[in-house]
């Protein structure tokens, strides 16, 4: 009897020496991440106070950006933009790391970048030009320029002397997701003090056709307020 109870005490004693720890690690074990959860948000868009703020996220892409109420765009050129608001922080006290920060989140939000409306207008000399918007999160944040007899994307700074269009703008319109697609965002940006922004260009081609700009801090995207001002008052 004794040698029984004995065998059976050793036995009890075996399991809740090999079951306790086990079962502690399991209550106490995090649960394991769910693959496809682990999303990145991003880069936010900049709003300074006093200028438009950005459209909701159901917006079509290119869609223009206009307060509630405001009355429609009047035909002509665009009105001025108002500067950003200054902060008190001058190029000269920039931390160090802010230029790969802001590249960093220029490329970020690549992958958010969507092709706009397109439109033709005239230059100072009367010549035509086309151009497209790139929008991100429903906003310009960028434009692109055609060659209106070929359609070809014209390198930045470089504008045509055409004074008839060719170029139906519906191909380009039909090249434009492609083209977007295909942008590269280069690994360096130019420090705009007046505009408080870091400017980043983007390639098409071996060429430098548009560029997106960063905030000073890095992190915001900053909307092209010329560009939605051209679109809302050429596009159709």
């Amino acid at each position: 009897m004794k040698k029984s109870l004995l065998s059976l005490f050793i036995i009890v004693a075996i399991t809740l020496l090999a079951g306790g720890p086990m079962w502690v690690s399991a209550q106490q074990a995090p649960p394991a991440p769910v693959s496809g959860q682990m999303n990145i948000a991003p880069p936010p868009l900049y709003n300074p106070p006093g200028l438009t703020a950005a459209p909701p996220a159901s917006m079509p892409p290119g869609a223009p950006v206009a307060a509630p109420g405001a009355p429609a765009q009047p035909e002509g050129p665009p009105p001025p933009v108002p500067a950003v608001p200054a902060t008190g922080v001058t190029g000269a006290q920039l931390p160090p790391g802010v230029a790969l920060k802001a590249v960093t989140t220029a490329r970020d939000a690549k992958k958010y970048l969507a092709p706009g409306k397109v439109w033709i207008d005239r230059g100072p000399a009367g010549e035509m030009t086309v151009k497209a918007a790139i929008v991100y999160q429903g906003v310009a944040v960028g434009a692109l320029e055609f060659d209106p007899v070929s359609g070809a994307v014209l390198p930045r700074g470089y504008h045509s002397r055409v004074f008839s269009v060719a170029m139906p703008t519906d191909t380009i319109k039909q090249r434009l997701p492609n083209i977007v697609a295909n942008l590269r965002i280069l690994g360096a940006a130019e420090y705009r003090d007046r505009e408080h922004s870091w400017v980043i260009p983007l390639a098409y081609n071996a060429e430098v056709v548009t560029h997106i700009k960063v905030y000073q801090d890095g992190i915001h995207i900053v909307p092209d307020y010329p560009v939605t001002q051209e679109m809302q008052a050429y596009a159709r």
